[in-house]
């Protein structure tokens, strides 16, 4: 382990889900230390300053320590004000031009779950808009002074990833998403439910949308496991802690359950909600766990996610080549499965090859979708050899991404 965990505890005393951190004034000062070293590691010093500095603790932390805090807490808050002055210009520009945003992650967090834009560091701000809208939302991003190092093929990009490339308007990073996870692998969230879903918000002073609850929680659990594989350490479950919290009487459990399952996260979503609960304290109704995840995971498996957290190793996840991970286990489910991979639905071929829609000949299409998902698919093969090869299935962290990739709850 990289971490003490001394260091660890004491940090997750002071961020636990009770609103009066548990604080013990016979702490030394180099477990503050540790404590602040791990946090600011972390990207939440800022919160832990404020959490501190709410529950009126300032005699028990040493003094170079609450320094070392209150600068984080500072040099965050005049880092996110500098970005929210620039959204505000892209968000007012896509009003302008009639192209509905979504505010995802962090621009979205900061200021309508933690109520404070100095607690939550960012260094990019991630915008949702529709897929047809997405060559417009470009070309604003490029006509308010943006760059981008990589050449934009939308098409391309919708049929490979969530988002375009990243466009740098005068040191703001924007990337414009059309869905929340990558068109091929074992998630694929229902987007149009995304749009019907969201609610109004107010965000840099601009009237855009947010997601719903529900969405958001989703969003941000299959973000740190899925595509993230734990990397990123705690900042991820504390913003899933504090959409919890700040939602907490009109979340709707059964939906979340519902549409993970739906999605094909469930597993995803079950270990995060775990680990939020194991390291944060934060209440998860219990049925909850038991619709997504009857089978788990054990304690091992959350003993091994765990440290993958507090290290920030993650675990080596792969999008899965076992057609069982999705379910399919004969021959012919794994038959069906594959053809329900590459010939999609008109509506879905629109929305990945827009060409497609007003093609005369539809099969050229089918026969680009089965390139596609023929490239995918060997890369992860390939990829998981070398990661096979490399680290043998007994690792801790091996066991988190083969429970993963073991269930058919996915």
């Amino acid at each position: 382990m990289t971490f003490h965990s001394s260091a660890a505890d004491q940090l997750l005393r002071c961020l636990s889900d009770s609103r009066a951190p548990a604080v013990d004034s016979r702490e030394p000062t180099t477990a503050w230390k540790d404590a602040a070293s791990l946090a600011a590691g972390h990207d939440l010093a800022p919160l832990l300053y404020t959490r501190l500095k709410n529950n009126d603790v300032r005699a028990r932390v040493p003094v170079d320590v609450w320094e070392q805090l209150r600068l984080a807490y500072f040099s965050s808050a005049n880092r996110n004000t500098r970005l929210y002055r620039g959204l505000r210009a892209v968000l007012v520009a896509f009003g302008n031009a009639g192209v509905p945003a979504i505010v995802l992650k962090g621009a979205f967090l900061a200021e309508a779950v933690y109520g404070d834009v100095a607690v939550r560091p960012m260094c990019d701000v991630d915008l949702m808009v529709p897929r047809a809208d997405l060559p417009r939302a470009q070309a604003i991003l490029l006509g308010l002074g943006g760059t981008s190092e990589h050449a934009t093929d939308i098409e391309w990009c919708c049929r490979t990833s969530a988002h375009l490339p990243a466009v740098v308007i005068h040191g703001l990073i924007v990337e414009i998403h059309w869905t929340l996870t990558a068109p091929i692998g074992p998630v694929s969230v229902d987007v149009a439910g995304l749009w019907d879903r969201a609610r109004p918000a107010s965000i840099a002073g601009v009237d855009v949308l947010g997601l719903s609850p529900e969405d958001l929680l989703l969003h941000l659990c299959l973000s740190a496991s899925c595509r993230n594989g734990l990397i990123g350490g705690l900042r991820p479950f504390s913003d899933i802690v504090e959409t919890i919290r700040r939602y907490r009487r009109e979340m709707d459990w059964t939906q979340v359950a519902e549409r993970a399952h739906g999605w094909g996260g469930a597993r995803y979503v079950g270990l995060t909600l775990r680990l939020a609960q194991s390291l944060f304290g934060v209440e998860v109704p219990g049925d909850v766990f038991k619709r997504l995840v009857p089978d788990g995971p054990d304690q091992r498996i959350l003993e091994a996610a765990r440290e993958s957290v507090l290290n920030q190793t993650g675990y080596d996840r792969l999008i899965p080549v076992s057609y069982d991970h999705l379910g399919a286990v004969s021959a012919g489910d794994r038959a069906k499965l594959a053809w329900k991979r590459v010939f999609l639905s008109r509506e879905d071929m629109a929305a990945r090859y827009p060409a497609s829609r007003s093609a005369k000949h539809l099969w050229f299409y089918y026969v680009l979708r089965l390139r596609d998902v023929n490239r995918t698919y060997w890369s992860h093969a390939l990829a998981r050899a070398r990661l096979l090869t490399r680290n043998p299935g007994s690792s801790r962290q091996a066991l988190v991404a083969n429970w993963l990739n073991s269930g058919k709850s996915c």
